[in-house]
C-alpha cells in the first residue's frame, strides 16, 4: 500500500495525523458540543457537565505514567489498537446518558455521562498523543520536529474537519446525539484493523534506522549543522530525566499552557454562543481555529528544527495567552477570526516543539515513561480549569473573569519556557574536568 521509495517514517506521522484526527474532533474539539446537548435535554448546569471532562483528565494523570511503561514494554502500537477499543467503548456508554436521580442539582446525577468520559479518555491516553508522540520519536532523529508536526496536525485537523459536521449530526432534527455516539464507537471499532496493521513501533522493525538509510548515509558525508552525526545527547532512563530541573520546567511549563487548550475546548464554543453568536457559527469558528492551528503546528516543525526550541516555545505560548484575552471580546465574526489567527497560531507551534524537545533531551530508550510521567502536572492543570471556568460562568453568567485569569497563569508557565535547556547526562557530569586551580 506505502511506497518504498519513501522512508516509512512519513508513513507512520501521516497514520499519526489521521489518528489524531479522527480522536480530537470528537473527544476535545466537540466537548463544548456534548455539553450543550446534554444542558438542553436535561437541564444539568455547566460546572456539572464540566466535571465529566475534569474527571477524565484525573484519569489521565494516573493512567499516563502506566500507558508509557505499557509501550516501553509492550510497543505502542498494540497499546494504540486497546485504545481505540477504549475510546469505542466510552462513546457506546456516551450513549446510555441519562440522570440517576429525581434532583438535577445533585453534583452526581450525570454520573453515566462521567463514567463515559473517564473511558474515552483512557482510550485517548492509550490510543492516541502519548504512544504516537513516542514511536514518531524513534523513527526520527534528525527530522524529529518536521514528522511530529505532521503527526500532531491530527489535533487541529480533527477540530477543523469534524466539529462543525458534529455540530450539525448532534441536532436532534439529524441524528441526535446519542446516535452520532454510537456511530462514532463504531467507527473506532473499525480503526484498530488498520492500526495493528500498518503502524510499526520503531525502524529497526523493518530493518531500518532513525530517518532512514539514505539520510543516514547522507549525514555521514555532509558537514550540515544538524545532521544525526552531530548529536551528542544520551538517553536517559525514567529516574536519571526526573532527577533534572528540566523535566520540571518542560512539565509545568507544558501543563500551563496545555490548561489553556482544555478550557477552550470545554467552553469556547458556549462563550462564543453566550456573546452573541449561534452555536453552529461558533463550532465554525472553533473549526477554523484548529485549522489555523494546524498550519501552524508545521510552521511550529519547521522552527523548531532550525531555532532555540526554549525561545520558540515560551513566545507562542505567550501568543496562546493573548489569544484567549481576546475572546472574551468576540461578539462578531469578524473578531471571532481574530481570535482565530492569534491563538490557533500559538496553540499550534508550541505544542509539537513541545514534544520534539523531550525526545531530543531525553532520548529515545525510555521516552514513553519520561512523557507518561511529566505528562500527569499537565493531566492536573487541564482538569482543573475547565471546572473553575464553569464555577466563574455559573455565578456570573460569562466568561469574562475566568478566560483572564487562566491567560495569566498561562502567561507565567510559558515564561518559565525560557529557561528550558538542554540537559547534560549524569555520565558526562562524571566525566567534566575538573577546574584548575587558581595560581597554578
Amino acid at each position: 500500500m506505502f511506497k518504498k521509495s519513501i522512508f516509512y517514517g512519513w508513513w507512520i506521522a501521516v497514520i499519526a495525523l489521521a489518528i489524531n484526527t479522527l480522536v480530537s474532533g470528537p473527544v476535545y474539539g466537540g466537548a463544548g458540543l456534548w455539553i450543550d446537548a446534554l444542558e438542553l435535554d436535561f437541564g444539568w448546569s455547566r460546572t456539572q457537565l464540566a466535571i465529566a471532562f475534569s474527571l477524565g483528565q484525573l484519569e489521565g494523570s494516573f493512567a499516563s505514567p502506566i500507558v508509557g511503561y505499557l509501550i516501553d514494554k509492550f510497543g505502542g502500537r498494540k497499546v494504540i489498537v486497546i485504545g481505540a477499543f477504549f475510546t469505542a467503548a466510552g462513546f457506546f456508554i456516551l450513549s446510555e446518558t441519562r440522570p440517576v436521580s429525581a434532583d438535577i442539582t445533585n453534583w452526581f446525577d450525570p454520573i453515566v455521562f462521567y463514567l463515559a468520559y473517564v473511558v474515552v479518555m483512557m482510550g485517548v491516553s492509550l490510543g492516541s498523543w502519548i504512544p504516537t508522540n513516542v514511536i514518531i520519536n524513534s523513527w526520527f532523529d534528525r527530522r524529529r520536529s518536521l514528522a511530529l508536526s505532521i503527526g500532531a496536525v491530527g489535533f487541529s485537523l480533527g477540530t477543523f474537519a469534524i466539529v462543525p459536521i458534529l455540530a450539525h449530526l448532534i441536532s436532534p432534527a439529524v441524528l441526535g446525539w446519542k446516535n452520532t455516539s454510537l456511530c462514532l464507537g463504531v467507527i473506532f471499532v473499525l480503526l484498530s484493523i488498520p492500526e495493528y496493521k500498518f503502524i510499526k513501533n520503531n525502524p529497526e522493525e523493518i530493518g531500518e534506522v532513525p530517518d532512514g538509510r539514505k539520510a543516514h548515509l547522507k549525514d555521514e558525508f555532509s558537514k550540515e549543522p544538524g545532521g544525526s552525526r552531530d548529536f551528542k545527547g544520551r538517553d536517559f532512563s525514567l529516574m536519571e530525566a526526573m532527577r533534572e530541573k528540566i523535566f520540571w520546567v518542560l512539565a509545568i511549563g507544558h501543563g500551563s499552557s496545555a490548561m489553556l487548550t482544555s478550557t477552550m475546548m470545554v467552553h469556547l464554543i458556549l462563550a462564543f454562543k453566550n456573546q452573541g453568536l449561534s452555536l453552529q457559527t461558533s463550532a465554525l469558528m472553533w473549526g477554523i481555529t484548529m485549522g489555523i492551528g494546524g498550519l501552524s503546528i508545521l510552521l511550529g516543525g519547521v522552527i523548531g528544527d532550525k531555532v532555540s526550541k526554549s525561545l520558540s516555545m515560551s513566545l507562542f505560548g505567550c501568543l496562546q495567552c493573548l489569544g484567549v484575552v481576546l475572546a472574551v471580546f468576540v461578539h462578531s465574526v469578524p473578531m471571532a477570526i481574530l481570535f482565530a489567527i492569534v491563538y490557533g497560531t500559538g496553540f499550534g507551534a508550541r505544542g509539537v516543539i513541545m514534544m520534539a524537545i523531550r525526545g531530543e533531551y531525553f532520548g529515545r530508550k525510555s521516552l514513553g515513561k519520561i512523557i507518561g510521567i511529566s505528562a500527569t502536572p499537565m493531566m492536573i492543570m487541564q482538569m482543573i480549569t475547565p471546572i473553575v471556568a464553569a464555577r466563574f460562568y455559573d455565578h456570573s453568567g460569562n466568561y469574562f473573569m475566568a478566560f483572564l485569569v487562566i491567560a495569566f497563569a498561562g502567561l507565567l508557565g510559558s515564561l518559565l519556557l525560557l529557561f528550558a535547556k538542554r540537559p547534560i547526562h549524569p555520565l558526562d557530569k562524571k566525566r567534566a574536568p575538573l577546574p584548575k586551580a587558581v595560581g597554578k
